[in-house]
């Protein structure tokens, strides 16, 4: 089933729903996307963890000149 599709259905079966239930309904849906945002802050913050030295000498000397390379206009 498709994301249109299961959207649709969601919208149907809700309809009728006393004016809590929708809110339990908001509310879930609310906490789902907070979750998936979450998650991907974990994922992310695990990557960043897990640079070796190499990789965060290497970022630095990445930034070393950022400031003369890319001035302020």
């Amino acid at each position: 089933m498709s994301a249109a599709q299961i959207e649709s259905l969601i919208i149907q079966k809700s309809k009728g729903l006393p004016a809590e239930m929708l809110q339990e309904v908001l509310d879930f849906i609310e906490f789902l996307k907070f979750k998936k945002t979450e998650l991907r802050k974990d994922s992310t913050l695990s990557a960043l963890s897990e640079l070796n030295i190499t990789s965060a000498g290497h970022l630095e000397e990445e930034f070393l000149d950022y400031k003369s390379v890319y001035p302020n206009e």
